[in-house]
């Protein structure tokens, strides 16, 4: 990217247009980017490099191994303007009803060995870069469009039902903690 594709925590707005922090990718969207966390001043959106619906957005940079090459299929109607050192995956037409884009965003993001892969060939002391070249070379198991679908909507199952689970035991800590502090009320006296 640019200099001009660049925009910063400052330029966020409640009010502006959508955009996406190469940072984010890993640490609020996961595989899927449908709902937009950030927004900034219109100048700055019409600067930026957009991604568009049904794109998939990689992280090539980050402080941690573990961001490194994550990415995002963003889904959203809405281009979204995005900065730092990314790439975008556009899934050419001739291969439109073969890929589930859902399933290579969840492939490169799980599977051991494109970490692993990711892992060895970042670069950086403090920032750990991908580079674009071995970004490309990745190589990417393509089954059937069936099998595709079926592991895709089992990890987002799955990914739902884990999700549920935790909303479930904040609920039960919470109410432990009431609990406990009406306990105390009652046990103790507090001068």
């Amino acid at each position: 990217m640019s200099k001009k594709d660049v925009f910063t925590k400052k330029n966020i707005t409640s009010d502006g247009k959508n955009a996406i922090f190469y940072g984010d990718i890993s640490r609020k969207y996961g595989c899927f980017a449908q709902e937009i966390i950030n927004r900034i001043d219109d100048e700055s959106y019409e600067k930026a490099t957009k991604i568009e619906k049904e794109q998939i957005l990689v992280n090539l940079e980050d402080f941690e191994y573990k961001d490194v090459g994550r990415c995002a299929l963003y889904q959203n109607n809405i281009p979204a303007a995005i900065n730092g050192n990314v790439a975008i995956l556009v899934l050419k037409d001739s291969f439109k009803g073969i890929i589930d884009l859902r399933y290579i965003s969840f492939f490169l993001n799980y599977k051991d060995t494109i970490r692993n892969y990711i892992y060895q060939k970042s670069v950086g002391e403090k920032v750990k870069r991908l580079s674009k070249s071995d970004f490309e070379n990745i190589l990417i198991t393509i089954p059937s469009l069936e099998v595709q679908n079926k592991i895709t909507d089992n990890f987002i199952e799955l990914k739902r039902k884990f999700e549920n689970d935790i909303i479930n035991l904040e609920e039960k800590i919470k109410i432990i903690d009431e609990n406990s502090k009406v306990y105390m009320e009652h046990i103790f006296k507090f001068y």
